[in-house]
C-alpha cells in the first residue's frame, strides 16, 4: 500500500517539520502542538529565507563537509532519539538570562530566594512554571534590549500562552504538593502582567490603559485565592518559609497612617461618599500605607512593597477603579508614587510617572489638592541609580 503523503508546509512550525506532519500554521501554537502539548516554535522569516537560499545552492556548505567526515555512533534506541527535540537556542538564552540577570535584578542578599537551587529545581520540573519563568526573562530582554524588543516581547507572549494553557489543561487542585509551584506561578504571572501594562503601554487612550490596569489588578487580587488559611500554613512549612517570614515582617503594621495617607483619608471622609464606599477606600489607603512602609524598609531591589498593594487591596476597590471614580483614581496615583520610587527597575520603568501625570490630566485642576503629594514626588530626587 503506497505511503500517504501530505502537502508540505514551508512556513510550518519546527516541531511539525521534525515529526514530518502537516502543520496548520496557527500562531502562537499550531493545532498539532496544542493537542500533543508539545513546544511550538516558528522559525523567523530571515531564517526561512536563508534556508531557502541555501537549499537552492549545489555547493556543499563547510559545515556539511566537516560533519560528513565525522563517524557518528548509532543510538542504542533510534526511536527515542527521533522523539527528542534538539536544543532550543532561544530557550537556552532565556534561561541563562533568567538565572544570571532577571532574578537578581528583582532581589538581592537574603531576599534573592527566587534563584535558590531548591526553588529552581522545582521550576525546571514544573512545565507551566518554567514556561512562565522563561516568558518573564523574555519580557526582561524586550526592555533592556530595545533594538530587539518586539522580537523578545512576541516570545514572552508565546511562552506565557504555553504556561497558561498547560496550567488550565491540568486543572490543578491546591494541595501540599502543588501549592508551592502554584504560588510561585501566581507571583511571577502577576509581576509579568503588571510590567506589561506599565512599560508596554503603546499609544492607547486613558480609558484603555485603566481597563488593562484593572484586569491586572483583578489578577493580582486573585493570588489571594491561592493562599487560603490551610495553604498559607503549608507554604510556611515549605522551602518558601524564610521569604514568607521576611515578607510578613515587612508588612507588619502598627495601624498608624503617615502624613500622606492620613491627609488622603481626611479628604475621602470629608467627601461624604457613604459608609460602604468610604470603608472600601479606607481599606485601600491602609493597604497603601502598609506597602509604603514595606518599600521604605526594604532595599531598592526588593519589590515586595510595590507588588504587595495590588494583592492586598479589595475587589470592591478594583470595581470602583474600573468605573474611574475620581477618589479611586487619586488612591491609584498615590500608589504610583511607590512605583516611581522604583523607576530604576526595568519591571516598572516610568510607569509611576505616567500614572500620576495621566490621572492629573484626566481629573483636571479641581482635584489638585488631592493630587498634591503624588505630583510633588515627581520632582523629588531619585532614591537609586540607573535601570537594572
Amino acid at each position: 500500500m503506497p505511503r500517504r503523503t501530505h502537502k508540505k508546509s514551508r512556513n510550518g512550525c519546527l516541531e511539525c517539520k521534525r515529526r514530518h506532519i502537516k502543520c496548520d500554521e496557527k500562531q502562537p501554537i499550531c493545532s498539532n502542538c496544542r493537542s500533543s502539548e508539545r513546544s511550538c516554535e516558528y522559525a523567523d522569516p530571515f531564517i526561512r529565507a536563508a534556508h531557502s537560499r541555501s537549499s537552492k545552492s549545489s555547493t556543499p556548505s563547510p559545515a556539511g563537509l566537516v560533519t560528513n567526515d565525522i563517524p557518528l555512533r548509532s543510538p542504542a534506541h533510534p526511536s527515542s532519539l527521533s522523539d527528542s527535540p534538539p536544543v532550543n537556542m532561544l530557550h537556552a538564552e532565556l534561561f541563562f538570562n533568567l538565572v544570571n540577570y532577571t532574578l537578581s535584578s528583582l532581589s538581592e542578599g537574603e531576599t534573592a530566594w527566587l534563584g535558590a537551587p531548591e526553588v529552581m529545581r522545582m521550576v525546571v520540573s514544573t512545565p507551566y512554571l518554567i514556561n512562565q519563568m522563561l516568558a518573564m526573562s523574555a519580557l526582561h530582554l524586550s526592555i533592556v534590549r530595545p533594538e530587539n524588543g518586539e522580537w523578545y516581547r512576541r516570545h514572552a507572549a508565546h511562552l506565557q500562552t504555553h504556561a497558561l494553557e498547560i496550567y488550565n489543561q491540568r486543572r490543578l487542585e491546591v494541595n501540599q504538593e502543588s501549592n508551592v509551584p502554584l504560588f510561585l506561578f501566581s507571583c511571577i504571572l502577576g509581576m509579568h502582567t503588571l510590567c506589561d501594562v506599565l512599560v508596554h503601554r503603546e499609544e492607547t487612550s486613558f480609558d484603555t490603559f485603566i481597563e488593562r490596569f484593572v484586569r491586572c489588578l483583578k489578577l493580582q487580587i486573585g493570588i489571594r485565592v491561592v493562599i487560603s488559611s490551610t495553604t498559607w500554613q503549608s507554604l510556611r512549612e515549605s522551602i518558601l518559609r524564610k521569604p514568607l517570614q521576611d515578607g510578613a515582617i515587612l508588612f507588619e503594621w502598627d495601624t498608624k497612617l503617615g502624613p500622606e495617607c492620613a491627609g488622603l483619608l481626611r479628604l475621602v471622609e470629608g467627601a461624604k461618599l457613604g459608609d460602604s464606599i468610604t470603608s472600601t477606600y479606607r481599606g485601600a489607603i491602609q493597604a497603601l500605607q502598609m506597602s509604603m512602609n514595606a518599600a521604605l524598609k526594604a532595599s531598592l531591589k526588593n519589590i515586595g512593597g510595590v507588588t504587595g498593594w495590588p494583592v492586598i487591596v479589595s475587589p470592591e476597590y478594583a470595581e470602583h477603579l474600573a468605573m474611574q471614580r475620581p477618589e479611586a483614581l487619586v488612591i491609584l496615583a498615590h500608589y504610583a508614587v511607590i512605583l516611581h520610587w522604583h523607576r530604576h527597575l526595568w519591571l516598572f520603568g516610568d510607569g509611576g510617572r505616567f500614572l500620576i501625570e495621566s490621572i492629573s490630566r484626566h481629573l483636571g485642576p479641581s482635584w489638585a489638592e488631592w493630587l498634591e503629594w503624588p505630583n510633588r514626588s515627581l520632582s523629588e530626587p531619585s532614591r537609586s541609580g540607573g535601570m537594572s
